[in-house]
């Protein structure tokens, strides 16, 4: 369980041997292209061609699957709003069955088998995309159409209640006829009064709509003080009524609304090709990783360079495979050179591999760094069970967490958070069991079901387990950092650094234990042995050492006297972070006592509710499940946040740099599909 060593290889070819290179590492999963060294004579680039080609593919078949589940959702809504309309107004039902495609973002599981199928089809996909690439032009068409439809109706709608021909408005003669509308709180009385003409005034929709007769060398002077006063002149001509020109746009707009609904049901007929659409889209997808790649790779008019990471183990036999498929290419496996950075394979058990998401959410390890994953995996485990506390809540986490986290129906990220949290379940009954909590149930004075203390009787001693565990996290970080500082060949930095704190702990862990004594009946315990009288001054002798040796050394990089006097009372001052970073762990202490507190306090509301006559144990039986599922949820969320920061903040900040790049293999990245 560690960082996999990787090897650089080289490889000079034949370009008509590329493909079957590239076939060979692909096929392997395990190969991460790099960018060619410099050579000593002109090479030219990959080319792009084929590149652009593969996006121009992938980006039709993105359109084609939105465009689709753009459809579907237009046509969910549309048999839910005549379902309504059905109900209510006895509307004809249109009688369509909407296919039960999910446009979930899920990766769906499938073999080898049917990715080659899709690949095979391509030509026959690519044309499914053009028909409905024709389709939504069709549709965009449509809903322009109706949308100018609309807008024209609503633009005729004000005068709809006048009811005069619009062709009247234009008609020639010495009397004229005009109307004209207003949005504003004009009041048209007060303008037409002195006005020679003969008017009636109609209001629609808040709208003011004047109907005036008048001689025509009357109406330019009419027009000039509506005008001014903001009405505005109906120039519209048809030979109809506007409340008839209305309804003719609103029905055409229904036939054009109809349309639309035949093309949705012509392109929701392709529905049956969304899953072969979204393998194809990965079948692209990995071809354009592999012309990423091979941009990257140096050519000439017949040969080209390719250089790349492959894990150690598995290069050899990786070598050979190539070696027999292209017999005149020049392999060369080469060990990473200092100034070279390889990317970072972490190869744990499958236990372990659940926690690697959470050291990824920081940063991943460099490639020349210890892997923390394995002992991180462990508190991580162990503190989770804490703040859980309860062998019931554990027990559905467990269950929950380890079925989802070994079914083939979820995707890796799921199951592997599923592994954690069900992991966490296995702590949260071990802890439970100590701690006596099954669902937090009180058993009465007197029954005591805990092993090691019940949280609730004993929080002095529960908060001291949190920072004794504390102690433990913090000082392993230190270990750690001071095995990888002598590793570098800095022993006297692992010394001045490390084993000063270390010490302090150790002396810290003595004088605990020489107070055992004083400290037993605050924390209920009762001991069996009286510790030593020299440990409190053996305590207070590596403390001595301890500050000692960061006082003279902890400015010891500093160039000048003053730097290293001041870089010494810094590092005594910087215990106070030390201390702060102990106290974090207060919160093992605080979540397990609130989730203990908490579920105790649903149980009595669920006894009184089960004390009421007649359905009483039903409704407490149900409102207890609710209960202690969101108790169950809060405390999940909780455990999982604060866990992960306490591996963050507390533990890694302690020797842990991060800042790795994750090893990214050919063949791996894919949107829609997973292999079984």
């Amino acid at each position: 369980m560690a960082i996999a060593k990787m090897s650089h290889l080289r490889l000079v070819g034949l370009r008509s041997d590329q493909n079957k290179i590239m076939d060979v590492l692909v096929s392997r999963g395990l190969f991460e292209a790099r960018a060619t060294d410099a050579l000593p004579f002109d090479l030219s680039s990959g080319e792009t061609n084929r590149y652009r080609e593969l996006k121009l593919k992938q980006s039709e078949i993105s359109f084609a699957l939105d465009f689709l589940k753009a459809r579907h959702a237009a046509m969910a809504a549309e048999l839910e709003k005549n379902k309504r309309d059905v109900q209510k107004n006895n509307a004809q039902p249109i009688g369509y069955t909407l296919s039960g495609e999910k446009y979930s973002s899920a990766r769906r599981l499938i073999t080898k088998a049917d990715f080659s199928d899709a690949a095979a089809r391509e030509y026959e996909l690519m044309h499914v995309c053009d028909d409905l690439k024709q389709l939504s032009f069709k549709i965009v068409d449509c809903s322009q159409r109706c949308a100018e439809l609309n807008s024209a109706a609503e633009n005729y709608k004000p005068y709809a209640v006048m009811p005069i021909k619009l062709s009247e408005l234009h008609r020639d003669g010495d009397i004229a006829i005009a109307m004209y509308s207003n949005r504003t709180s004009a009041k048209p009385n007060e303008l037409l009064n002195g006005l020679p003409c003969a008017y009636e005034v109609r209001n629609s929709d808040g709208v003011t709509v004047v109907l005036i007769v008048a001689r025509k060398n009357n109406v330019a002077e009419i027009d000039k003080q509506l005008g001014a006063a903001g009405y505005t002149k109906c120039e519209y001509s048809d030979d109809c009524t506007a409340a008839q020109k209305v309804d003719a746009l609103k029905s055409e707009s229904e036939d054009v609304q109809r349309e639309i609904f035949e093309l949705t049901k012509a392109a929701l007929d392709y529905e049956k090709h969304v899953n072969d659409l979204r393998i194809l889209y990965d079948v692209i997808e990995l071809d354009i990783e592999r012309s990423e790649a091979e941009q990257k790779f140096l050519k000439s008019d017949s040969t080209f360079v390719l250089e790349g990471w492959l894990p150690e183990r598995i290069a050899q036999t990786t070598v050979d495979e190539v070696q027999d498929a292209a017999p005149k290419a020049f392999i060369q496996l080469l060990a990473p050179e200092e100034k070279d950075a390889p990317p970072t394979l972490v190869e744990n058990n499958r236990v372990v591999k659940a926690y690697e998401q959470i050291t990824d959410m920081y940063s991943s390890p460099r490639y020349r760094e210890i892997d923390p994953n394995p002992i991180m995996a462990v508190f991580y485990f162990l503190f989770f069970g804490i703040m859980i506390g309860d062998a019931g809540y554990g027990l559905i986490l467990a269950i929950a967490g380890l079925v989802i986290g070994t079914s083939k129906k979820f995707d890796v990220g799921i199951k592997r958070l599923a592994l954690l949290v069900g992991m966490g379940g296995i702590s949260g009954i071990i802890w439970g069991v100590l701690f006596g909590g099954y669902f937090s149930i009180d058993f009465g004075e007197g029954v005591n079901v805990a092993i090691l203390l019940n949280p609730l009787d004993k929080p002095l001693m529960l908060l001291v387990l949190s920072i004794g565990m504390g102690v433990i996290q913090i000082m392993t970080g230190f270990i750690i950092k001071f095995v990888a500082l002598c590793k570098e060949g800095k022993p006297f930095s692992a010394i001045f650094d490390c084993g000063s704190i270390l010490l302090l702990f150790i002396a810290l862990i003595l004088l605990v234990i020489g107070m055992l004594p004083s400290l037993a009946p605050m924390l209920g315990i009762t001991i069996g042995f009286v510790p030593p009288a020299a440990l409190k001054t053996t305590a207070m002798a590596f403390a001595l050492v301890g500050v000692a040796l960061i006082l003279l050394f902890g400015g010891r990089n500093s160039k000048n006297i003053f730097g290293k006097i001041v870089g010494g009372f810094k590092g005594l001052y910087g215990l106070v972070n030390l201390l702060s970073d102990l106290l974090s762990y207060c919160r093992l202490f605080g979540l397990c006592l609130a989730s203990c507190a908490i579920g105790l306090a649903f149980n009595s509301l669920g006894g009184i509710i089960m004390d009421i006559p007649v359905a009483g144990y039903v409704v407490g039986a149900i409102v207890l499940v609710v209960l202690h599922l969101f108790n169950l949820g809060l405390g999940v969320l909780s455990a999982y946040v604060h866990d992960a920061r306490l591996q963050f903040l507390e533990f890694y900040g302690k020797f842990y740099d991060g800042g790795g790049r994750l090893f990214a293999p050919l063949g791996q990245k894919t949107k829609y599909i997973r292999y079984n």
